[in-house]
């Protein structure tokens, strides 16, 4: 076990990778942790292609089995990303409407960097007339608006940075919710498992 190896994952990952690790390393004989933190570890070893494939099937398989006990869990959090995408629309349409008249730039970059000055951040969980004033206000202050809202599953949250003498961010604010911790941790998984075999292949 690679236990000196600084592990690029937080402590919930950890704990599935823990939990994974038991059958997996009973079944494979390779060691998930391992694979992940060392993968040069296995570098000859026998059928190896074909056992991370089976590791990574058992990767899915535990954590379908995880998310199908979260039912309710399923439901809330599709509500709330359904009222986040609503606002999303709702903001979204407004800026680009009034950034329009008052013809200010509204882009849709790739990425933003902020430099050293991080823009004062505004969450928001609702669409209202007071919001709707702010947004004016942002607008009119502002020498350019980026849209840097970002997509989960087939919802988008919204995220604004309007950029001026002083920089502010409008967010919807997201959802909570222990699904997405899951999924992030699945994805964060199956994306190292990838990166090993790739770093495999090449020695």
């Amino acid at each position: 076990m690679p236990d000196d190896v600084q592990p690029p994952w937080d402590d919930q990952t950890d704990s599935f990778i823990r939990d994974i690790d038991t059958s997996v390393t009973a079944k494979r004989n390779i060691s998930l942790r391992t694979l992940l933190l060392e993968p040069q570890k296995y570098a000859g070893t026998a059928n190896l292609t074909a056992t991370i494939k089976e590791v990574k099937l058992d990767v899915d398989a535990y954590f379908t089995e995880l998310l199908s006990n979260l039912a309710q869990e399923e439901q809330e959090l599709t509500s709330d990303m359904e009222k986040a995408d609503s606002i999303y629309t709702q903001v979204n349409q407004t800026i680009n409407n009034r950034a329009g008249i008052g013809r200010v730039p509204f882009l849709k970059p790739q990425d933003v960097d902020f430099g050293s000055t991080n823009p004062e951040t505004i969450y928001i969980g609702q669409y209202s007339g007071q919001l709707d004033a702010l947004i004016t206000k942002l607008i009119n202050t502002s020498t350019y608006i980026c849209d840097l809202s970002t997509t989960y599953r087939k919802y988008t949250i919204g995220n604004w940075l309007f950029s001026g003498s002083r920089s502010f961010v409008l967010a919807v604010q997201a959802p909570e919710s222990p699904v997405i911790s899951i999924e992030n941790a699945r994805d964060q998984i199956n994306t190292l498992i990838e990166e090993a075999s790739i770093r495999l292949a090449s020695i």
